[in-house]
């Protein structure tokens, strides 16, 4: 009897250590950077926070499109403003899903749910690290009407050879979370035709503005240069695909 209660005791125990990393990693861990707060701003758009954490840019010269962004593993939307900003300037409707436990996976239904309501033509997506794989669900479980789509630095553990769609895929070299052997392995889960561009100095992180990010690398490249080019090329991407 001893022994069950030493045992049961040791049990907890872990548990509450793991409810206290867990919880210090979300406290840590994608948080937005304070100047993300500039981008909710400015010329040419306007931006609302809604009460589940989403984001909306509702551009004021709209040219047709829509771009949904979907949010890495534990990073809040905000992080992503000026990516926003920047395409709502150039006339998308975008749309920042907030996933339930910061995982946009578990926004895949309600954001696609959301999708008719904001009255454009067609869809573009933009996913980075689990964002990558969140969109590729939702494409491929709601099959909304997509013209493009972009992936900065995703991971692609399923089977999506089938979908065919024009795609790129932005990847860092020095990407702690997506290293060249598992950048590879995604490769095998994609078609064919997917446009790649590596980025030479990028790391996981620096797609976004966010606080910290466990087991990624430091970035040689300069952080806004890699959220410039990703949304540059992203852009010309996109445009050649109207």
């Amino acid at each position: 009897m001893k022994m069950v209660k030493r045992i049961a005791l040791v049990i907890v125990a872990l548990l509450a250590v793991g409810a206290i990393l867990l919880a210090l990693w979300y406290r840590i861990d994608g948080q937005p950077l304070p100047e993300t707060a500039q981008y909710l701003a400015g010329e040419g758009f306007a931006a609302v926070k809604e009460n589940d954490g989403s984001f909306v840019f509702t551009p004021i010269a709209a040219n047709g499109h829509g771009l949904v962004i979907m949010h890495g593993a534990l990073i809040k939307p905000q992080s992503y403003a000026q990516t926003a900003a920047y395409f709502a300037q150039l006339g998308y409707t975008v749309f920042v899903p907030s996933g339930p436990g910061r995982l946009s996976v578990n926004a895949v239904d309600s954001a696609a749910a959301r999708l008719d309501s904001f009255g454009v033509q067609d869809w573009f997506f933009i996913g980075h690290s689990m964002g990558g794989y969140s969109s590729l669900e939702l494409i491929s479980r709601h099959q909304p009407n997509v013209t493009a789509i972009a992936w900065w630095a995703a991971g692609v553990p399923a089977d999506f050879s089938g979908l065919n769609l024009p795609m790129l895929y932005i990847w860092g070299d020095n990407d702690g979370l997506q290293p060249l052997e598992r950048f590879a392995e995604g490769q095998a889960n994609l078609p064919e035709s997917v446009h790649y561009v590596t980025l030479p100095g990028a790391n996981h992180k620096n797609f976004a503005m966010y606080s910290h990010q466990y087991f990624d690398n430091d970035a040689i490249l300069d952080p806004q240069l890699q959220i410039d080019f990703a949304n540059d090329t992203t852009a010309v991407f996109f445009a050649q695909h109207f």
